[in-house]
């Protein structure tokens, strides 16, 4: 009897505790539970109303930005995706509590659905999963007992970039960042930018980070909506400052393409009747086709300026598709069978036949004569009044040896127009080689000279992104 009456006292002594409590009895409220309760218990507190003490007060939310990760850097669609970290940090009045009462505990951690959080989107966002910022999925708040919150949230961002591809590969990109409120003018959610957060960004093969530059600026909107005609809006931007690794283009596009162009122009040291002279050309005309496509399938379709490297390589294809029909014309001179018109006039023929071929170092038209004559130096004759009789058969007659012609009437005429023509085009292969490296040479020269102009990143662009230039 005594021991059921006790168990009865108990049991109400432990009800009565719940209810004083306001636990079930399994659980007692810890300190920061207790803050919890004390800072979202009021009952005029709403996490959808921005904290403002009046109407006409602004709300300053600063941010911050940190790249850890270029993911990828698509230049024909101009894309950038990258793994960031983002910072908020704003001030509400209603959430402030004296840590002396609450054990010393100054800051406690919230979810975001518990409090206000700004709604802030990316306005160049190409996926409509990165446009809202702030996302109950990721993400958590540090609120202090001042009333500051603190939003560290992750993202992957997939923003618009505009690609300027001047000066590939030696070119500088900006990706800017852009960061507005939704749907609230300036007089009520401003944005501020703080310096970029303490991090490195993961190497990437082919860029290397330069900067993060961050600005904060107001635009306006016409016809923001029907009571607002003109609305201004806060807009903050982070620039992402990238420069593009150009060791890998110049191995495998640069060096490449202009030792093709270069073999081209080595074909003119072959000669005439060599049966691989054209067939070489070809292959390397061909091989410069390669490099072009390349370049189509990297860069943009559509460009306020060509590359200066798309350039280079379409002067380089034109000179190596003109230097075959250059050589088919020599080599139809040196196999011609007529004389070419160079050769009809006496100051041209000895231009073509002995100055110019003794000056690039081949065999000169009167050598190549002596070489051909040298088995005629001497012509035997038998007398006319020596008889081939009987009588004469069987003795020792010595013929009589006259003078020597001169030794080009003891070469017929038509192995001195072959030797006149294949002169000729020894002397064109000469001063095509001559004027095609010359005009080679020149626009490297110029192409080089072009991109020492190479100032990094746009001006309108660096404007806009809040950095000088370099």
């Amino acid at each position: 009897m005594f021991v059921s009456q006790y168990r009865a006292a108990l049991i109400v002594a432990v009800v009565l505790y719940a209810v004083a409590t306001g636990t079930d009895g399994r659980y007692v409220k810890n300190t920061e539970t207790r803050i919890k309760d004390y800072v979202l218990g009021h009952p005029n507190y709403s996490f959808t109303a921005r904290p403002a003490l009046n109407d006409d007060d602004t709300v300053d939310v600063r941010m911050a930005f940190s790249i850890y990760a270029m993911l990828d850097l698509n230049e024909r669609d101009q894309v950038l995706t990258a793994a960031s970290w983002m910072k908020l940090e704003w001030r509400d009045y209603r959430l402030q509590w004296d840590a002396a009462e609450f054990g010393g505990i100054e800051f406690v951690n919230m979810h975001i659905d518990e409090i206000w959080t700004p709604k802030i989107f990316l306005s160049n966002a190409l996926d409509h999963g990165g446009l809202n910022v702030v996302s109950s999925e990721r993400g958590s708040i540090i609120l202090q007992s001042d009333g500051i919150a603190s939003l560290g949230t992750p993202l992957v961002l997939e923003t618009q970039c505009p690609i300027f591809i001047r000066y590939f590969p030696f070119d500088m990109q900006a990706c800017p960042i852009q960061l507005v409120p939704e749907n609230f003018i300036e007089e009520r959610i401003r944005l501020s930018t703080n310096d970029m957060l303490d991090g490195s960004m993961i190497g990437s093969r082919e860029w290397s980070l330069v900067n993060v530059t961050n600005t904060y600026s107001t635009v306006t909107y016409t016809d923001y909506s029907p009571l607002i005609p003109v609305g201004n809006t806060s807009l903050a931007v982070f620039c992402l400052v990238i420069q593009r690794i150009p060791s890998h283009y110049i191995r495998t596009l640069w060096i490449p393409s202009t030792v093709l162009c270069l073999m081209t122009f080595v074909t003119f040291l072959a000669p005439p009747d060599s049966g691989e002279r054209i067939s070489l050309g070809v292959s390397m005309v061909l091989g410069l086709t390669v490099f072009q496509l390349l370049i189509a399938d990297i860069l943009p379709a559509a460009s306020l300026e060509p590359p200066i490297l798309s350039t280079y390589l379409s002067v380089n294809f034109i000179m190596a598709c003109l230097a075959i029909p250059v050589s088919l014309i020599n080599v139809n001179i040196a196999f011609g069978d007529s004389r070419v018109f160079v050769l009809r006039y006496p100051p041209t023929r000895r231009l073509f036949l002995e100055h110019l071929p003794r000056m690039s170092g081949i065999p000169t038209y009167s050598q190549r004569i002596g070489c051909l004559g040298k088995d005629k130096d001497k012509v035997e004759q038998v007398p006319k009044d020596v008889e081939h009789t009987e009588e004469n058969m069987g003795k020792n007659v010595i013929p009589v040896t006259k003078p020597l012609k001169p030794m080009e009437d003891c070469i017929s005429k038509v192995e001195k127009t072959k030797t006149e023509l294949r002169t000729v085009a020894l002397v064109m292969d000469r001063l095509a080689i001559v004027l095609f490296l010359t005009a080679f040479l020149v626009f490297l020269f110029y192409t080089i000279l072009m991109f020492t102009k190479n100032r990094g990143v746009p001006s309108d662009v660096s404007e806009f992104c809040g950095f000088n230039p370099v």
